[in-house]
């Protein structure tokens, strides 16, 4: 038993991944001045590590030949014959292929130094519309991809610690489950590199001896019939599959075990290369920017399809913010601006609206069992970092220009460019009607480092 020779383990940071020989022994991959090594035994400062049993492993395992065989050369076509082998079991729209093909090259360098963030990829839709069947076919192919129908802590931990692969999560409501399961958390931060779960497993043991903590990030497939929760929702790159019938293939994991040696070799050299740097582009802002960045940095190392992905989450960016907009903050910063604008307020530095005014408006429309109180929007006003204040008895809303321009581009609406006049006084009715601005989509460009590059087409 290989317990014997060492302690068991399935990842160490540089390792490219555990390989099968032509005798069927399992070997790390590791790289060496350029070239890839294989070893049955990883030696650090402090303890020699072994290779687990192959049975232990919950996914098909690359052979080391071929890994070896695609190192040594330039593998043009990989994009062209991923997005094949993915359309021979389900159908998107054409935008939406570029999302799943760089994603699974991004779980091939999710542990990457230079990246930080790896957002969920989310297929969602009604029963029968091929979400399970392409959650599938591509983890199948994504690294080390592990394909559970229950949510529970104690497999993602395993499952994080041990592989720090890929999860792919196909459940009727992710959302629902993870609350019955209480591993909210878990969903929540998973996105994020450096986050551990902490849980206290030896109360016996006392301070210190009686604590775990855990490494959960890593990328995450989702598939699921129910929308998810809006928290959770932020961390995901959604896909809603279109309504395509049609007779596509079963996928089955041998059927990408040449795309997976493909990819392992493509990891091998890259994992340890400077990625390109990026600017945030317009449009594309906070969390959403956070997980994109890693999916455009990658399609700068492939070098196709940049500006298809770009419209994708620029698409995504735009949906975004219209669901924001349905809320109470997005409606909150919507009467904000009509009452600012209207009033010739931003046209100051610093300027007060009465809460009652926003209060008044925001109930418009609204039954009375579904009014918001003026105790319930003056906690909502704090928790969008709005400051308020109360003067004889009467609250009101202070807001800066700057807090202003950063309150409406965060829900999506634009501010109108006027100049400043310190010394005047707003026009109490003026009103000013404003078209939103399409962004377009060549006005920014990314900026590469580290290799030589292209700039992003756009």
């Amino acid at each position: 038993m290989n317990e014997q020779n060492g302690k068991l383990s399935a990842y160490f940071p540089g390792l490219v991944d555990v390989c099968k020989n032509d005798d069927g022994q399992l070997l790390y991959c590791t790289v060496q001045d350029g070239h890839l090594v294989f070893s049955d035994q990883h030696t650090t400062d402090t303890e020699t590590l072994t290779i687990p049993d192959e049975q232990h492993f919950p996914f098909l395992l690359p052979r080391a030949g071929e890994v070896q065989r695609y190192y040594s050369q330039d593998d043009t076509t990989l994009y062209d014959d991923l997005l094949a082998y993915l359309k021979r079991f389900s159908a998107l729209d054409a935008e939406q292929w570029p999302l799943v093909v760089y994603y699974i090259f991004l779980t091939y360098l999710h542990d990457h130094r230079d990246i930080d963030y790896c957002g969920y990829l989310l297929f969602y839709a009604v029963p029968e519309r091929g979400k399970s069947r392409t959650g599938k076919s591509a983890s199948y192919v994504s690294f080390r991809a592990s394909h559970l129908i229950e949510l529970r802590e104690p497999i993602i931990f395993r499952y994080t610690e041990n592989f720090h692969g890929t999860l792919f999560l196909d459940l009727m409501d992710v959302s629902k489950k993870a609350a019955q399961s209480q591993s909210e958390d878990l969903l929540l931060l998973r996105a994020e590199k450096g986050v551990k779960c902490v849980r206290v497993n030896r109360p016996d043991l006392g301070a210190f001896l009686d604590t775990d903590r855990y490494d959960i990030y890593g990328p995450t497939i989702i598939a699921t019939n129910e929308q998810l929760h809006k928290i959770l929702g932020t961390r995901c790159l959604p896909i809603i599959m279109p309504n395509c019938p049609g007779d596509y293939e079963n996928p089955r994991p041998e059927l990408g075990l040449e795309l997976k040696e493909r990819l392992t070799a493509w990891r091998a050299k890259h994992l340890f290369a400077a990625l390109p740097s990026l600017k945030p582009l317009e449009g594309i802002s906070g969390r959403l920017w956070d997980i994109s960045k890693p999916l455009l940095q990658i399609s700068m190392l492939v070098k196709r399809q940049s500006l298809e992905l770009l419209h994708a989450l620029r698409r995504i960016a735009s949906d975004k913010i219209e669901s924001r907009q349905d809320t109470t903050e997005g409606r909150i910063a919507a009467i904000v601006k009509e009452i600012s604008e209207a009033g010739g307020y931003d046209r100051l530095e610093e300027w007060s609206i009465s809460q009652g005014n926003i209060l008044v408006r925001l109930n418009e429309g609204r039954a009375e069992g579904y009014k918001t109180s003026p105790q319930g929007l003056g906690l909502k006003l704090k928790t969008m970092s709005l400051r308020t204040r109360h003067v004889k008895g009467y609250a009101e809303l202070m807001i800066t220009r700057h807090e202003y321009r950063m309150l409406l581009e965060q829900n999506g609406f634009e501010c109108r460019e006027l100049q400043l006049s310190p010394n005047s006084l707003p026009e109490k009715h003026e009103e000013v009607q404003l078209d939103l601005r399409e962004v377009e989509s060549s006005r920014e460009s990314g900026e590469g480092q580290g290799g030589n590059h292209d700039n992003l087409p756009f």
